[in-house]
């Protein structure tokens, strides 16, 4: 892929998402979707063979901060990989990302990229609610299990 096909590959997901500003995601690698921050990132020097996605699930809670960082390490080891992305803190921000790399990225069209951001939207404001809640006492699985929709693309 090279940098004007990944900014074409941004425009024509934020026309499929009807996002006002069409060059938001290749000018600024950053949209606000559904109040969730998710950026898009691609480089064409050192990885021109896949595309980085961060999603901001949310700030990390001042009480019950190691049950919510213990869920994030424990859902890595089951399902973290390249492929099928990370949970992480960003310690400057205090919040919890998520980060999926999309490889062979010149096969995804606008339309799928934005079913696949809007995805990541609606599990994020699921997050916040299940996973990000260390009063929860479900078992992993079912939080994380909540907090996908069954019609969302899947994150694992």
């Amino acid at each position: 892929m090279t940098l004007n096909e990944f900014q074409q590959l941004c425009r024509d997901t934020c026309v499929a998402l009807n996002y006002p500003d069409s060059d938001a995601l290749g000018s600024s690698n950053h949209i606000h979707l559904d109040g969730v921050d998710i950026g898009l990132f691609f480089d064409d020097l050192e990885m021109n063979d896949r595309l980085v996605c961060y999603v901001d699930i949310g700030t990390l809670p001042e009480h019950d901060r190691e049950e919510v960082l213990a869920r994030m390490l424990a859902i890595n080891l089951l399902t973290g990989t390249k492929v099928s992305g990370v949970y992480g803190l960003d310690m400057q921000r205090n919040c919890i990302v998520f980060m999926q790399h999309f490889l062979y990225p010149e096969m995804l069209s606008g339309q799928e990229v934005a079913e696949i951001l809007t995805g990541y939207a609606q599990h994020a404001k699921a997050a916040r609610q299940t996973l990000m809640n260390g009063t929860r006492t479900e078992s992993l699985s079912e939080l994380l299990e909540s907090s996908l929709k069954s019609d969302a693309i899947a994150l694992a």
